[in-house]
């Protein structure tokens, strides 16, 4: 018998150091942050307006997020448009939907907050995570350009 996923937004009451946990298999020569720091940047998160961030569940086990932003807009009727930002499954929880199941609860809640477009950008290197944005619905049509500061 398989365990069933869920997709749900997370509270301020989850475990932030598991979320961070799983992010470091996205990122993984990220420097752990202070605990107050990893605290205070998790509280800003939820206080923020238009901001979601999604957790996957099998059973009671996390194995995926991906974080979301509604942006206001001047633009295209003044309809916001999302930002997606930090999708990572667990490396034990790949190929069993999971990220599809991510993209579509994203695809939803843009959807329900009137946005325009959902946005997001992902490395070059990274083609398996373009097959999946592609079977989503996305399809490559900009050039992107960053600046680490």
């Amino acid at each position: 018998m398989s365990t069933a996923l869920t997709i749900r937004p997370a509270t301020p009451d989850d475990d932030v150091d598991q979320l961070f946990d799983l992010l470091r298999q996205l990122a993984p020569d990220d420097d752990r942050p202070a605990s107050e720091a990893l605290v205070a940047a998790w509280r800003g998160l939820h206080a923020q307006p238009g901001r979601e961030l999604l957790l996957a569940h099998l059973g009671p086990r996390l194995v995926g997020t991906l974080d979301t932003l509604a942006v206001p807009n001047l633009t295209h009727g003044a309809r916001p448009f999302m930002l997606v930002e930090n999708v990572v499954v667990d490396r034990a929880a790949r190929r069993r939907g999971v990220a599809a199941a991510l993209m579509r609860a994203a695809v939803d809640s843009a959807r329900s907050t009137n946005c325009y477009k959902i946005q997001l950008v992902s490395h070059q290197r990274r083609v398996e995570a373009h097959r999946l944005y592609e079977s989503a619905g996305f399809t490559p049509s900009a050039t992107g350009f960053r600046r680490y500061l």
